[in-house]
């Protein structure tokens, strides 16, 4: 398994200079495969016009990560499965482990465009993806934790005040975002550009869904109008990237 991780590794990797961002992701348990952490990599690299140093969170037991990867070790919450895991975020607030600016992004995305535009953004903001129920409640100004850009010396009190209760927190919460939506105060939030990132099933799925009939009437349609300007695509809940079998287009940037 180690040697089939470092050969995938070899494959994917297409720039490794020295970073001058600080980008990163976590996997935990066995949702994901580590080709998704390789192909975020990947893409990262390609679509930030500077070098990076890409990190991740994972188990202390996890086998082949590569060494150009900064490695941070999560600490066992005790829970599992594709939700609870959602959890394991909480420890990109460790001030232990990292303290600085980064670049968070879910496995569970596709890198579709430049980046870049993510460097102007105020540093003093912690921002986050506009909640993707903003498509059909457009009041709606809540977090969804995929995409992050976000100071966390500034936010280390997210991580200790979450272990402190972490039982509590996760009966309270749905989820990781919902409880830093919570903590983070209003004036401080930041929402990513709802032009820069889209919702896969929502969004980029034949051409849009129709919130009235669940259909997708502009099926088989050009979606130039949603992608020209699209940074990133979002595949919260299913299908998920590796899932999609009938869209060349995804299938190409996967």
């Amino acid at each position: 398994m180690v040697s089939k991780i470092r050969t995938m590794a070899k494959k994917y990797l297409r720039k490794n200079i020295p970073g001058l961002i600080d980008v990163g992701c976590v996997i935990h348990g066995d949702v994901y495969d580590f080709d998704y952490v390789l192909k975020l990599e990947r893409g990262l690299r390609d679509n930030f016009t500077v070098p990076i140093n890409f990190h991740i969170w994972t188990e202390e037991h996890r086998q082949g990560v590569p060494d150009r990867m900064i490695r941070h070790n999560l600490l066992d919450l005790g829970v599992s499965g594709p939700k609870k895991s959602w959890w394991y975020k909480t420890q990109l607030f460790n001030n232990k482990t990292f303290k600085g600016l980064l670049y968070y992004f879910d496995l569970d995305t596709i890198i579709w465009g430049n980046l870049d535009w993510m460097q102007q953004l105020d540093p003093n903001k912690f921002w986050a993806c506009r909640d993707f129920r903003y498509l059909w409640r457009k009041n709606k100004y809540t977090f969804n934790s995929s995409i992050m850009k976000v100071d966390t010396t500034k936010y280390g009190h997210l991580w200790k005040k979450f272990l402190q209760s972490k039982v509590h927190w996760m009966r309270q919460y749905h989820g990781d975002q919902d409880y830093i939506n919570k903590e983070v105060p209003p004036i401080e939030k930041g929402f990513l550009s709802t032009d820069k990132i889209k919702s896969y099933r929502w969004e980029v799925k034949g051409g849009g869904i129709d919130f009235t009939t669940r259909a997708y009437p502009r099926m088989g349609q050009p979606r130039d109008h949603i992608l020209n300007n699209c940074s990133v695509i979002v595949f919260h809940g299913t299908p998920k990237p590796h899932e999609v079998r009938d869209d060349p287009e995804i299938q190409k940037k996967w």
